[in-house]
Order: structure tokens, then sequence, then C-alpha cells
């Protein structure tokens, strides 16, 4: 491996194949995959130059679990089939409960969204179906597709 732009751990494999799995990558070929995945040297979406292992992800179709690409995290973000995060009780991606005790009933909702790679709070509100309405008409308005 004294090829690599990078240096590995010796186990790096074997925590590799165990992730993927845990996050529903589908893994019928994991040596041809991992093999992609440890020799890029560039996103495959927007051509960016990988300098170490974790600028890299396995992009994937996060409903069947088929390897699609390797790509950077900013390319990662934009997909528009990531998982719904686990402290999101709303079920619709980019809007979370955050509890806040100024509020009479303990908690508001936000939206939230990727902009330039990173995540920025677009609006808070107390009624959900209020926030989700303005997130639809926000994400058409601005050609949001994460």
């Amino acid at each position: 491996m004294s090829d690599l732009p990078f240096e590995l751990k010796p186990y790096h494999k074997s925590i590799t194949k165990r992730s993927w799995k845990r996050n529903g990558l589908i893994t019928d070929n994991f040596e041809e995959i991992y093999n992609k995945y440890i020799y890029a040297t560039h996103c495959q979406l927007c051509n960016k130059q990988f300098e170490k292992s974790l600028d890299r992800q396995m992009e994937h179709c996060h409903e069947t679990g088929q390897f699609r690409n390797i790509v950077c995290n900013k390319c990662n973000h934009k997909k528009e089939d990531r998982k719904i995060n686990s402290n999101n009780t709303s079920g619709y991606k980019g809007i979370n409960k955050r509890n806040d005790k100024r509020m009479k009933q303990g908690f508001r909702w936000e939206f939230q969204a990727s902009i330039n790679g990173k995540s920025k709070i677009i609006k808070s509100s107390k009624d959900l179906d209020k926030l989700v309405k303005f997130a639809d008409q926000w994400k058409k308005d601005n050609n949001y597709h994460t």
C-alpha cells in the first residue's frame, strides 16, 4: 500500500467493511469497491483532489444500498436521498426539533440547509406545518435539491 497518497492503519479494511454494512451499503463486491475507494484520488462529481482518507465518501442509494460514486464530503451532502438525521423527529429532511425553554411548548422546529458545504439554519418556528410549507417553497425558490 506504499503507492497510496495517504497512510492506512492495518485494520482499515475490516473497519471499513463493518462501517459500510452498518450504513446500508451493499458490499457484494467489497474487494473491487474498496480498491476503487482506496485508490481514488479525486471526487467523481466535482473532480476535487482528496488530500487524506477522510476526504472521500462512498456515495450510494440509501434505499437500495447500491454503490454509485466515490465523492468528496461536499458532493455527498448535496445528494437528494441522504438519510434523515436520527435527531429528526419531524420526518421531513432538514427540519429538526430543538429544545428551547423560552418556548411555551419547550421546543422549536428548525429548518436547516447546506449552503456552500456548511449547515445553516434558515428558519425556526413553533408550528411544524408552517415550517414544512416554508421549507418546500424555499427549496423551490432556491433550486435546492438535498
